[in-house]
């Protein structure tokens, strides 16, 4: 007796959908594997990451895969590596976490391509700025400012909070300076206020190396 076996075709599974409709779509077949753990592991896999957050303790998983990356890559020429793309679009966030970011970035063999697709802000623009190669979109924004700082306690606290604060100025200011063309007078005349770049200043005062005109560019 002859038996013909017939091979189903497995559903596409769209790369993100809300939670509520996954739940649905699990429910009705378990089988199913969760499309956001699909998008994360096929993005994983391209070496492209996301930084749309706060900057703090949840973006720890961006030092684990530099970290990891550069493992997989020892002994492979640095051109010759697969670059990571990290895409940013944060309002900023923890000057600790920004700091560890940008010297892995830095220090990181593999190349790392850093691209503001809208707004890379304060902590987020720093580390936008640390990038390898750094590309904006036509519309993206850099925003530099000063920060913010909370002191409280006794007076010798709040003296050692104010001159840690201000050394945490001084250095934002050295890399922005270090990492750019703009000079330190105009740096200087935007103290105490949110100074907002667009690509075209980026790119003429080399914030940036180029503005992005093709998607195939940045993917």
């Amino acid at each position: 007796m002859n038996s013909q076996m017939r091979h189903s075709t497995p559903p596409e599974v769209p790369a993100m959908m809300p939670s509520e409709v996954i739940k649905i779509i699990q429910m009705r077949d378990p089988g199913l594997p969760n499309p956001d753990l699909v998008s994360y592991y096929s993005l994983e896999r391209d070496r492209k990451i996301y930084l749309d957050d706060e900057i703090g303790e949840n973006t720890m998983g961006l030092h684990r895969m530099i970290l990891r990356w550069n493992l997989e890559d020892a002994g492979i020429p640095a051109p010759e590596r697969k670059p990571i793309h990290i895409y940013i679009f944060s309002p900023g966030g923890d000057v600790d976490y920004m700091w560890s970011l940008v010297d892995l970035i830095q220090m990181s063999e593999t190349p790392v391509i850093t691209i503001n697709i809208g707004i890379a802000a304060s902590a987020a623009g720093i580390i936008f700025l640390a990038g390898h190669r750094r590309l904006m979109l036509k519309r993206s924004r850099l925003l530099i400012h000063e920060g913010s700082a909370r002191m409280a306690g006794d007076a010798v606290k709040v003296m050692d909070a104010s001159e840690n604060y201000k050394n945490q100025i001084k250095q934002m200011k050295e890399f922005i300076l270090s990492r750019t063309k703009i000079t330190a007078a105009a740096l200087g005349k935007q103290r105490g206020h949110d100074w907002v770049l667009d690509s075209k200043y980026c790119l003429e005062h080399g914030a940036c190396d180029a503005v992005v005109q093709n998607l195939s560019e940045i993917l």
